[in-house]
Formats: structure tokens, sequence, C-alpha cells
């Protein structure tokens, strides 16, 4: 944990949102990590069940940061790199509470030349299989695309690359990044705010790199659900802001991405999901007139 010296203070930021066991979790494997000098800073995005009484009681040397109503990642986030920026930490450490790291994973990832590293990111319930090692930008269609996403774990994966984008499961990003581009971007709230963040960051001159040696497990959307209707909503909404914002991609780039993801969900057999994204796709044409 934390000592006087802040010069290579890692500071770990998890946000929870009413699903505590899975925060004891995550805070229980950072705990364990071989890295010495870090702290952990748990904020709650308004939860409205025992979260906070809960979590208490398992710890007792945890920062928390109690947040009136439900931010979402965006706020809940950006209030905990607040907090680690004004504990002068030269690394924050931005982790989804439903993730658990290994022991080594802090080191490996604030010892990489980046100044965003990302780990090898797998699934919680099978660890050999891929949910993330990076992401890369897509030419056809113009997406942004995980590497080896739900494919099965090898040597392809094992090699420490510079990367395009970045999933906000983990995130170990310098302060320096932070200070300048200021976090993550409200308007998003939930979903593809790690994208806009990762364009940002390279935009600002920034290098973000995978880190294969780091291991994380991830249990994949448990706060919203893979099928809820407002995860749904959100992604038909972020993929508007992300693609229509200023003049970051040709006009026609948002219309070919939404009819590509239209079109790959109805021949996948999602049309249920359909009304919620188009939606979102609504509201977020709405938003973007406002900032244009």
């Amino acid at each position: 944990m934390i000592d006087s010296d802040t010069s290579d203070l890692v500071a770990v930021v998890i946000v929870n949102w009413e699903r505590p066991e899975d925060t004891i979790q995550c805070i229980r494997s950072v705990l364990a990590s071989n890295y010495p000098n870090f702290e952990i800073i748990l904020v709650d995005n308004g939860s409205g069940d025992d979260s906070i009484d809960r979590i208490n009681r398992t710890f007792d040397k945890i920062m928390l940061i109690e947040l009136p109503s439900n931010l979402g990642f965006t706020g809940g986030y950006n209030a905990g790199i607040k907090k680690a920026l004004e504990l002068s930490a030269p690394f924050i450490f931005v982790l989804n509470n439903d993730a658990t790291i290994n022991e080594d994973v802090i080191a490996l990832l604030m010892n990489a030349k980046w100044d965003i590293s990302v780990p090898k990111i797998t699934l919680h319930d099978h660890p050999n299989i891929i949910w993330a090692a990076g992401a890369r930008w897509r030419t056809i269609p113009p997406t942004i695309k995980m590497i080896g996403y739900k494919k099965p774990d090898g040597p392809e994966y094992d090699s420490a690359l510079e990367i395009e984008y970045a999933t906000g499961c983990a995130l170990m990003i310098k302060k320096e990044v932070l200070e300048k581009i200021t976090g993550f971007d409200p308007l998003y709230v939930n979903y593809m705010e790690d994208y806009d963040f990762s364009f940002r960051a390279r935009e600002a001159g920034y290098s973000i790199g995978y880190v294969p040696e780091a291991r994380v497990k991830h249990k994949v959307s448990q706060s919203l659900g893979e099928s809820s209707p407002q995860r749904w909503r959100y992604l038909g909404r972020n993929t508007v802001l992300f693609y229509r914002n200023k003049n970051r991609f040709p006009r026609f780039t948002a219309w070919m991405v939404l009819g590509w993801i239209i079109l790959r969900e109805l021949v996948q057999g999602n049309a249920k999901y359909l009304p919620d994204f188009w939606s979102g796709m609504n509201e977020g044409f709405e938003i973007s007139k406002g900032k244009a």
C-alpha cells in the first residue's frame, strides 16, 4: 500500500455500482499485488444497495468516494482520477470492478515504455480465451476492433506492440496524459468513452501499448448486461457521438458504421436489440447537432 514517497505511486481507480461482490473480488486481487506502493481509490456511483456497508466491513484501508447519484463510468472514473491527481500519483490504473488482476500486473504495466499501457485481458471463466489484446482500427468496415476477441490465447498474442485503441477495462495511464486531455468525456456516460479517450490521447501525441505478460480476467458487462436495453441504447447513441465528433471522420463514416452494425445484428438474429439501438442513434444525432 501507499508509503510517504509518491514518486512511484500507482493510484488504482475502481468504480462500483451495486455490484459489491464483484468489487470485493477485484479489490482483493489488487491487494495481492506484488507492487509495493499503490493506493486504491474506490468510487461508489450512487449505489442504492448495501455496497458501501459490505465494502467497509471487508476492507479498512480503502479510499472511498461516495457519489450522490450514478454518473456512469465516465463520471465515476473522473471522480477517482481527480483524487489520484490530488495525490500526485504519477501513474493512474483505471480498472473495471468486474475484473481481477494477476499479482504482477501493476508492475508490468507501469514499467512499460508507453504513455498508456494495457494488459492481455481474458474471459474470467475461460482464461484461455482472449477478450482483448488491445484494439485496432479496421478500414472496412471503418470500425474499432478488439484484437483477439473471443479467440483462444496463443503465441500470436504474446508480443508487445503499440496499438491504436484500448478498452477501458484496465488502463495504466501516466499522470501527464490525464493532465493534458482531462480524463474521460462525460458526454459518453457509458460505453465507447475508452475509444474516445484513446483517440484524443493519440491526437495529443501519446502512445498506447499492449503488454502481454500482464494478465487480467474480465467478467464482461456486469453493470448493464450484454443484452440490456440500456447497453444497446448507449451503443447507438455513442457510436454516433464518436464518429460525428467535430471533423474526426468524414461525415458519411457514421452512417457506414451504423448500417454495418444493423446488418450484422440482423444476420446474427439479434433484431430484438435494434429498437433500442435506433433510439440511441436518434439521441446521438440530436446531441451531435448541438456540438457540430
